[in-house]
């Protein structure tokens, strides 16, 4: 009788801890201009579409890669073309680039988790022509 409240105890308290490590915010952004990035992050939270955005603010250009939830992925390219409608009415003098597809997501993160920022430019220039190339 003790096996089977220990068993029971000892699920639940690791789906408690599972369930804790899934309730992070998915929403990042690495701001290295002059930009208010509040907007951005927004935008974002409120798109019900969305599990987690990675967006890097640099110079002039702003990119960002998204991840979508399973059913909204059936219209990624809508997706796509109405958050950067809504990112470049916010910031209308930055070159907004926005993908859905999980490599841009990846490597837009790599872009936010580097310390050295020297060459990030060329790095954004390379991520845009990576996005045209699958479009």
């Amino acid at each position: 009788m003790e096996g089977t409240h220990i068993r029971k105890l000892s699920l639940m308290i690791l789906a408690v801890v599972l369930l804790s490590g899934c309730s992070g915010d998915g929403f990042r952004i690495d701001n290295n201009s002059s930009e208010d990035h509040a907007k951005a992050e927004e935008v974002f939270k409120n798109d019900k579409r969305l599990t987690s955005a990675v967006t890097v603010f640099h110079d002039n250009d702003l990119i960002t890669g998204v991840t979508l939830k399973t059913f909204s992925r059936f219209k990624k390219g809508k997706i796509e073309k109405e958050l950067k409608k809504k990112l470049e009415r916010i910031y209308p003098d930055l070159d907004v680039t926005v993908s859905a597809d999980s490599k841009i997501w990846m490597e837009t993160n790599k872009l936010a988790d580097l310390d050295n920022k020297k060459n990030i430019g060329k790095k954004i220039e390379k991520l845009k022509s990576l996005i045209k190339e699958e479009t």
